[in-house]
């Protein structure tokens, strides 16, 4: 019997090392994924439960009213909505563009209450000016004080009533950065945020807001690491 060499399909021991080192890398990526992914999730975790302690907090220093409408499953919602990051900047951006129009508004409310004193010291000067060139004539100054009283009179309704425009146009600007804070922050799926004119539930939705707004101000404490593993609860997640 004659010896037959090996099929050019067989495969050679290089091509057999190369596949086993292929594997392995294969298997090293994916295990090192998983890890991260696992470090990622309990991270994660860790930071719902600091956010969530940071929340009863919060909850327990409020008024009564406040206290008793909040319950454990909205703030452990919001625990995680905040422990994502995400609602930071749009809190941000909604609470910023609503003191930029505090501050436009209060300065409209500003200078026209300047100006109606202003107005209003321009006419004293004009009656006094009237009364001083008919000193001569006494029998006139009782009818020309009372033209300066009926024009003292209509000069501030008139103040009083573009004093009250304002103050209504003021409050249905503040009335529409309310709605705005309402419908993108229950878009996120904040706790408590729907369009409302309840004002025990804007007491609420304001009062979180302010939470939020703390929180997104300090930073997240250095304990807050897998090194750490007893800043987790030990049932989790909550």
């Amino acid at each position: 019997m004659s010896f037959q060499p090996a099929s050019s399909s067989s495969s050679s021991p290089s091509s057999y090392y190369s596949s086993d080192v292929s594997n392995s890398n294969y298997l090293t990526q994916n295990n090192s994924n998983l890890s991260d992914n696992l470090v990622d999730r309990e991270y994660f975790q860790q930071k719902i439960y600091y956010y969530l302690n940071e929340l009863r907090m919060f909850v327990q220093q409020a008024p009564f009213d406040i206290q008793t409408g909040i319950s454990e499953d909205m703030i452990t919602q919001l625990a995680h909505i905040l422990a994502e990051g995400k609602i930071f900047p749009t809190v941000s951006e909604l609470v910023n563009s609503q003191r930029v129009e505090e501050q436009i508004l209060h300065k409209q409310l500003i200078d026209l209450r300047s100006e109606q004193s202003a107005c209003r010291s321009t006419l004293r000067r004009k009656h006094r000016e009237e009364i001083s060139m008919n000193a001569s004539r006494p029998h006139h100054l009782p009818v020309l004080q009372k033209e300066h009283e009926q024009e003292m009179h209509r000069l501030m309704k008139n103040q009083t009533d573009a004093l009250r425009n304002l103050s209504l146009r003021i409050l249905d600007s503040l009335d529409g950065r309310v709605v705005e804070q309402q419908l993108t922050l229950e878009r996120i799926g904040v706790p408590a945020f729907i369009r409302t004119t309840n004002a025990q539930i804007i007491r609420i939705q304001m009062r979180i807001l302010d939470w939020i707004v703390r929180l997104s101000r300090r930073s997240l404490p250095q304990s807050l690491s897998l090194s750490n593993p007893e800043t987790m609860p030990p049932s989790w997640p909550p």
